[in-house]
């Protein structure tokens, strides 16, 4: 299986990169930036012949740009790496929980016209973006975990959120 995916040098995508040793990782670091139109069309030329794709990476609405370039000729699985946090656009000022919303519809319209299009929508994670946090997180190797069970599904899945556990020792 041939799998393609972007922002592989830490965090989740580089838990989901170890995974598959012979994956493609595109990066900042490898000399591909998915905010620049030019590489989101390289990054989708160079994986056309992958049978999945892990959109990971984030830059604002980039990683939605992505989505929409890579279903010019991807025909493989494409797994968007989303986020619980879309759920709370209503509490914060903030971009990132707007631009993962973004991206949860995306996905939602390409699956419903067909494409083989699956949202994973983690809780906290315990990557570098989140290290002051101080919830309860969930270790990268499992969404790596996740995203390997979705793989291996013989159906489509559309979407999945997965949350850490709640520590009721701090009280609700």
């Amino acid at each position: 299986m041939k799998i393609a995916i972007t922002g592989h040098t830490t965090g989740i995508g580089k838990a989901i990169f170890d995974r598959y040793p012979d994956a493609i990782g595109f990066s900042r670091a490898t000399g591909y930036d998915i905010d620049l139109y030019g590489h989101r069309v390289r990054i989708a030329r160079e994986s056309k012949d992958c049978d999945v794709f892990i959109n990971n990476a984030y830059y604002d609405n980039a990683q939605i740009e992505l989505l929409y370039e890579l279903t010019k000729e991807f025909k493989g699985h494409i797994i968007n790496i989303s986020s619980n946090s879309a759920d709370g656009i209503k509490k914060n000022k903030r971009r990132y929980p707007v631009y993962k919303a973004a991206l949860d519809k995306a996905s939602e319209q390409l699956f419903y016209k067909g494409f083989n299009v699956t949202n994973v929508r983690p809780g906290y994670v315990d990557t570098p973006r989140i290290k002051d946090v101080t919830e309860t997180k969930m270790s990268p190797e499992y969404i790596a975990d996740i995203v390997d069970w979705i793989i291996k599904q013989p159906h489509r899945v559309k979407d999945i959120t997965v949350c850490p556990t709640i520590n009721t020792t701090k009280g609700v």
